[in-house]
């Protein structure tokens, strides 16, 4: 009689255990998950560099020579940084309406954001901007 409780016991384990793997297999370590939401975080900071300078064309027709000229206290009040490093992310004019900002990324974007305008690989990526088209706006 106690085999049967027993084996019931075991098989409950199993299962639990089989669920916590396909999960950390399907979304990922949470130190991968981490360094996903860092990332994620990287670019909600370059896309509010990237409005920052944008807006700063739309009411001057000039861009900032550097990423400190962007903070003027009502649209961008402080420099965003790198939530890692605190270091402040790469902003460059690159020409008189063109800019480009970078950033260090730790992993790939995920697959489903392919096409994406934000999509990246891991390592330094710089996307590339001209105030006269709309992409990644």
């Amino acid at each position: 009689m106690t085999t049967v409780p027993r084996a019931a016991t075991v098989a409950s384990i199993a299962i639990v255990g089989a669920a916590i793997a396909a999960g950390l297999f399907v979304t990922g370590s949470p130190s991968e998950q981490r360094l996903l939401r860092l990332d994620e975080q990287r670019v909600t900071d370059l896309r509010q560099l990237s409005y920052a300078a944008n807006n700063r064309w739309d009411r001057q027709q000039q861009l900032p020579s550097s990423a400190a000229d962007l903070v003027d206290g009502q649209y961008l009040s402080r420099l965003p940084v790198d939530p890692v490093s605190g270091q402040p992310y790469e902003y460059r004019a690159t020409g008189s309406q063109e800019f480009e900002v970078c950033a260090t990324f730790d992993r790939p974007s995920r697959p489903a954001l392919a096409g994406d305008f934000w999509f990246h690989e891991s390592g330094r990526r710089c996307f590339a901007f001209d105030v006269n088209e709309p992409s990644g706006r």
